[in-house]
């Protein structure tokens, strides 16, 4: 039976033998890494690219944020 896996990525479930051609397919084209030189100039970049994203976006960006944050109840 074939073993169902989650793309980390996008959140879509396939086939484990098939989630290396997905995650190349669907999600192959990444724009480059930014490099920052500050810690400063990084908080600038994430905000320039939270700025982009749609409402529901946003909201997934912060679950995932607050999921890993030592922060977090």
């Amino acid at each position: 039976m074939p073993e169902l896996v989650k793309c980390d990525i996008c959140g879509k479930v396939s086939n484990k033998s098939y989630l290396s051609s997905h995650k190349r397919l669907a999600h192959g084209k990444r724009v480059t890494p930014v490099h920052c030189a500050s810690e400063a100039e990084a908080i600038e970049v994430i905000a320039s690219l939270h700025a982009r994203l749609s409402d529901e976006g946003k909201r997934k960006v912060l679950e995932r944020l607050l999921a890993k944050s030592p922060f977090a109840p």
